[in-house]
């Protein structure tokens, strides 16, 4: 029972946990896209198939004698609140232009008419803009359409900004009919989302009170040809300053250490009332996955301190802790290259189990801790060169950019995309059979 309510609370935490990472992403596309003209038709946060949703948006559209209505009489039967899909065109003048306004009392709605040779409003229609919503106000040649879907999905495993034209430069108001270097950033923007959310996260930690175990970090034992033992350090050496900054605790000292693992590390120490200097190299232990010096210690006079920062303070202090993470991630990858050690990769299980762990453990502010940490790595996997990834679509942009304007065909961009989907897809099923073969073990 209680593995079940263990599980259950880090599925709870994980999931939750997601959701806001993945609004954050979606945000920064979201955001970006709105800014540069782009139309965005949904905010969907989770996969379909859809829960609820609601529309809002003020988008004006204009009719025109040859609009073609589905399902209505013609523009006297529009009213407010009907659910309408409108293929629009593109009016430099009068902006977007009503070319089919289909009722959505139809099973499906129509995307495909017969054209009228004579007729001098005709558009193939890949062309134009489809997009769908509620009437929210009729007027005299022109309808106010609410298109802009918030939705939220029942897989909660992701999100997605559904944008106009994303791969066809000839859809009114679309992201392909955008330079190269505008959709760059919408493209760019979600991945940039994540990597400044642990600012704000590390400004709300430093805020709140947090009581904190401080004292003198003794050495108790020393590992026999460990770095520190080369280094001269003797048990009983208490450890004040790792290149400049002060140690108060074994956390300010495990930082220090692995920030400056595979390079030379300044401890200042005092030993029998006086002060000295050590210089080391921490090595990288395969086993643990981080940097040692072959020091045990101790926290020797402890006292427990209440600890909070003013927003002036942990403003700055959130860019030097943010700096630090990225620095300690670049320290482990380097670390495990240098040994020829297998990186320890982690699907939704073991990333689920592992948030619910250190949640249980840390309260309130481990969950921000795995937050902080899962948005980084977020970041970092979603701006690579791979297909499917904003990375992998930022690199078709640049290609298009170096042949001056000449795309590749989307439906051989499609095709990558797809492969490469299949090999994402493929990656963490293997990771998390892998996952659930270790917890399965460790149960056993």
């Amino acid at each position: 029972m209680e593995t079940l309510l263990f599980a259950l609370f880090a599925v709870g935490v994980f999931l939750l946990m997601l959701v806001i990472l993945v609004v954050v992403h979606e945000f920064g596309h979201f955001a970006t896209a709105r800014a540069f003209g782009v139309k965005v038709l949904e905010f969907g946060v989770g996969f379909p198939p859809r829960a609820f949703g609601f529309y809002t948006g003020k988008t004006p559209v204009m009719l025109h004698p040859q609009t073609r209505f589905i399902g209505l009489d013609g523009p006297h039967d529009l009213r407010p609140g009907q659910r309408v899909k409108v293929g629009s065109l593109e009016d430099e003048e009068a902006g977007l232009v009503a070319f089919q306004v289909e009722l959505h009392v139809h099973r499906r709605f129509m995307e495909r008419k017969e054209e009228d040779p004579e007729s001098d409003f005709n558009s193939p229609v890949d062309h134009l803009l489809w997009h769908e919503g509620k009437v929210r106000s009729v007027d005299d040649g022109s309808f106010e359409l609410a298109d802009m879907l918030y939705s939220v999905n029942v897989l909660p495993l992701g999100g997605f900004v559904r944008l106009a034209g994303e791969t066809n430069p000839t859809v009114p108001l679309s992201l392909a009919s955008r330079p190269p270097w505008q959709r760059i950033i919408v493209m760019a923007a979600g991945s940039a989302m994540n990597a400044l959310l642990p600012l704000f996260i590390f400004a709300i930690m430093f805020m709140l009170p947090q009581e904190v175990e401080v004292g003198r970090l003794t050495v108790t034992g020393l590992l026999e040809g460990g770095a520190a033992a080369e280094a001269g350090i003797v048990p009983g050496d208490v450890l004040l300053e790792a290149n400049g900054r002060s140690i108060e605790r074994r956390l300010d000292f495990t930082r220090e250490v692995n920030l400056n693992g595979g390079s030379e590390m300044i401890i200042l120490v005092e030993r029998n009332g006086r002060t000295e200097t050590v210089s080391l190299s921490p090595r990288f232990d395969t086993g643990d996955s981080r940097w040692l010096i072959g020091v045990t210690v101790d926290l020797a006079d402890m006292r427990v301190e209440s600890r909070s920062r003013s927003l002036w303070q942990s403003v700055p202090e959130s860019f030097t802790a943010t700096r630090d993470l990225l620095l300690l991630l670049k320290q482990s990858v380097s670390g495990m290259i240098s040994e020829g050690a297998a990186p320890d990769l982690a699907g939704p299980v073991g990333i689920a189990q592992m948030t619910g762990e250190i949640t249980r453990d840390g309260g309130l502010a481990g969950w921000f801790s795995v937050g902080i940490l899962l948005s980084i790595n977020l970041a970092i996997i979603n701006i690579l060169p791979f297909p499917m990834l904003d990375g992998g679509r930022i690199v078709f942009v640049v290609i298009e950019w170096v042949r001056r304007g000449k795309r590749i065909p989307p439906e051989k961009e499609g095709l990558v995309h797809l492969v490469g989907l299949a090999v994402l897809i493929a990656g963490i099923i293997a990771i998390t059979a892998n996952d659930i073969s270790r917890l399965i073990g460790a149960a056993g």
